[in-house]
């Protein structure tokens, strides 16, 4: 019987170690060092990126493009400053060729973590495509 349990309570602990966890493409060699002000914006190919929603829909590993980098934590975040964290990555997505968003995405340790999409401010007001696993935050500026 404790033979039983022990099994059980293995196969249940490698499960659960599994579960939540994402398979993005690894930091390029070549990373971008994102610094986010104020605004808590992304600038990369010479636009500007701002927070536009979550995820809403389950969304494929195979959805994610390519990692361009990280971003720096800095004096404005309520977290320690370390230059040397390089865990929330910036992703390009595949669906997405124009770049009209961005994710961001904790790849540290964490029990829960969903990303995060950042769409360029220069397609405000237009009639883009959002990816359909992209939910919109409703914030306010995107109105």
């Amino acid at each position: 019987m404790k033979k039983r349990i022990i099994s059980l309570l293995i196969v249940c602990i490698l499960v659960l170690s599994g579960c939540g966890k994402n398979r993005y493409p690894d930091l390029p060699k070549d990373a971008i060092a994102f610094k986010t002000g104020e605004e808590m914006g992304i600038v990369y190919n010479k636009r500007e990126y701002v927070c536009f929603g979550t995820i809403g829909k389950t969304m494929k590993n195979s959805e994610v493009d390519k990692c361009i980098g990280y971003i720096i934590q800095d004096e404005n975040n309520s977290s320690v400053p370390d230059e040397n964290d390089k865990d929330t990555r910036v992703y390009t997505l595949k669906s997405d060729e124009n770049n009209n968003f961005l994710m961001v995405y904790y790849v540290g340790t964490t029990l829960m973590n969903q990303p995060e999409f950042y769409r360029a401010i220069d397609t405000k007001g237009e009639n883009i495509s959002i990816p359909e696993y992209i939910e919109d935050l409703d914030y306010e500026w995107w109105k």
